[in-house]
This record gives structure tokens, sequence and C-alpha cells, in this order.
């Protein structure tokens, strides 16, 4: 293998898929990134079994072949490589040799034949949503993924995949947060868990623009294709809870706010008392008002924020990073709080109720 490329093209490359290296050493040839030189194109791909990313750039190939080199080494260096061509000869199976203007870097090579083979996705069943808001749905959900290791359907975000939208649900056992999406649907009726890596992933490799792209569902696969760039991740199998009973409808307590204000004023609040474990937000819910207040050892603070309220008045109590948390994710100008208890969940609802965050409420003193 021997090939001519553009340096930024290159080092473009190699900071996507090497999203895809495992973070922890299971196998030392996963370690790898190979590449493959056919036609007049370079091929550059990565894998953890998880999860696998192929990047296709522009080059001249001059020998055609494949090899696999250190993934971490190879795209640490091409970081430092700029708009000048790069050479990448692999002419002697034992090492990649990497000429870039006077500097020249030789990398030992692994065995392509030990290197796992990029999952083809039958792309019979799929749906089409915009990218900006596949990437949107994504962003308002994927920081609520569990991290428990006992909880495996948890660590995932859910995509349920309906006639015409599709809706991406993820919890961590104290809070839910679900959005959805309009979609058009080409024989995908179900539930997937989707690992919260590749997500993460999915979404960084996402622009914000108003062309669709083809999300490809087989039994076990779920396969992005973004032209130069393909992602395949493989779907966590346990069941995803079913969320749709936790998430009550029928509410005692509707307060509508502005967003921004709360935010702000939930911030300020929570100051006092972030470096606890168990940092809260209590709110005092009256006719115009909602009063926040939150103490610890260096002090109090409180503060009054003007409300519409339908319903009763109630004392509760939340997490102040849950809440600050969603309220980062909401792009509302006005937002509603919908509360039956100071011990029921709470749940908080955009104008356009296309989306909506669960928060399970801590006891405070009323």
């Amino acid at each position: 293998m021997k090939v001519i490329c553009q340096g930024n093209e290159l080092s473009d490359a190699l900071s996507k898929v090497v999203k895809a290296l495992p973070v922890k050493r299971t196998n030392p040839i996963l370690d790898g990134i190979k590449i493959t030189a056919s036609g007049e194109t370079l091929t550059l791909f990565a894998t953890d079994t998880e999860l696998a990313i192929e990047k296709r750039i522009n080059a001249q190939v001059l020998i055609e072949g494949e090899i696999v080199v250190p993934g971490k080494l190879f795209a640490d260096y091409a970081k430092k490589i700029e708009e000048e061509e790069v050479e990448l000869d692999g002419t002697n199976a034992a090492k990649l040799v990497i000429r870039y203007l006077d500097s020249e870097l030789q990398i030992k090579a692994m065995s392509v034949d030990e290197y796992p083979e990029f999952k083809q996705v039958n792309t019979e069943t799929s749906f089409v949503i915009i990218k900006k808001q596949l990437k949107d749905i994504i962003g308002k959900v994927i920081f609520n993924v569990s991290v428990d290791e006992a909880r495996p359907s948890l660590r995932g975000v859910c995509l349920n995949v309906k006639d015409e939208e599709v809706e991406a649900v993820a919890t961590d056992g104290y809070r839910l947060a679900l959005t959805r999406a309009v979609i058009r649907n080409n024989g995908v009726i179900k539930k997937i868990v989707v690992p919260a890596k590749s997500m993460n992933e999915l979404c960084r490799l996402l622009d914000d623009d108003d062309e669709t792209v083809t999300v490809y569902v087989e039994d076990n696969y779920l396969m992005v294709d973004l032209f130069h760039t393909k992602i395949v991740t493989r779907l966590i199998s346990e069941e995803f809870l079913n969320y749709e009973k936790i998430i009550p409808n029928n509410f005692t307590t509707q307060v509508t706010i502005d967003k921004k204000l709360c935010e702000n004023a939930i911030e300020r609040v929570s100051l006092i008392n972030r470096i606890d474990k168990k940092a809260y937000v209590k709110m005092e819910i009256k006719e115009e008002y909602i009063l926040l207040n939150a103490h610890s050892d260096d002090g109090e603070i409180n503060e009054k924020i003007a409300i519409a309220l339908q319903g009763k008045d109630l004392t509760i109590g939340f997490n102040a990073k849950y809440l600050t948390d969603c309220m980062h994710a909401i792009e509302s100008p006005m937002i509603t709080l919908n509360f039956t208890t100071s011990t029921a969940p709470g749940i908080i609802k955009g104008e356009d109720n296309r989306w909506l965050y669960l928060i399970l409420p801590l006891r405070v003193i009323a």
C-alpha cells in the first residue's frame, strides 16, 4: 500500500474514527486502525467490536493494499499535520512510513488478518430523519443515561420507532428524558437500545442541517451512513423499561414559567450547597410565585420568581444537578412544571409537547 493524501483531510478522518477505539484494552489488535487504499479512496476503520466507525477520503493511490497500525499514535501525529500532502507508505508490511514535509515517522504494523471485519448491516429496514433533528433528540436525552453496570438496558438510549415518529428516551432510575421527532418509516416498528458511547459519537458526527439521513436497523445492529462516514453499533439486548407506565398524565399543580429566569435562579440558589453529594433546591409554589431555597453550613439562599399557577400550592424538593441538567437542554422560552404531590415525580414540559423531563423528588423539610 502506498498513497498520497491531504494532511488536513487525513487528520480530520482520524479524529473521527479514533473515537471507536476501546477505552479499556481487551485485545491488542483493537488498538489499531485499519487503513485500506483502493481506487481513488483511502478508507480508515476502527472498532471496539461494539462500535465501528469507517471514514473515506480522496487519495492518490499509488499501490493498493491495507495495513493496521496503532490508532492513538497515528491520530496524535496527524493532529500536528496541516494542509500539505502526506505520503503513507506501507509497502513493507511490517511498518507504515509517514512522510510529511521533512518529517518521517515509522510505525510498527499489526496483523491485518486478525483485525475484525466491518459489519455489513442489512439495509432492508430503516427510517429517514432530518440530521439536525436526530442530533437534537440525542442531545436532549443522552445526559440521563445510567452508568450503573448492574442495569445494562439503562446504559443506552431507547429509540422507540413508530409509524411516523421516533421517541428517544433515557433514564438512570432517578430521572427520565423523552423527546420525539418526525420520521419517514421503512419497515421499522420496534424499541431498540443504543449504547451511550455510540450515541455520543453519532451525535458528534451529525451536522446541524436540514438534510436527511437514513438509519438502518437490523436485529442486533444499527447503522447510519453519512455519505463518506459510516457508523455501526451493536444494540443492547436487554429490554428497556416500560417507561410509558411511569409518566403521569394528570396533575394537581401546574406552573408556567420563563425558562431562562428559572434556570438562572436555580443555578444561583444551588451555589450554596453545590459541594454536597445530594445538593437540593426546595420549591415553595404559591399563587403568584415560586420561592426557591437552598442552604448549607455556609449559609442560605432564597429567590422568588413570578409564575402563572393552575391548581394547588405545593412544597417540593429536587436534586439541583438534575434540574440544571434538564434546563440546559431545553430551548423553549416558556416551560411548565407539573406536579401531583411532594413525593410523586415532577414533569417538566415545553410549549410544543414534543419533549418532557421526569425527575423524582427529594424529601426536604417543609
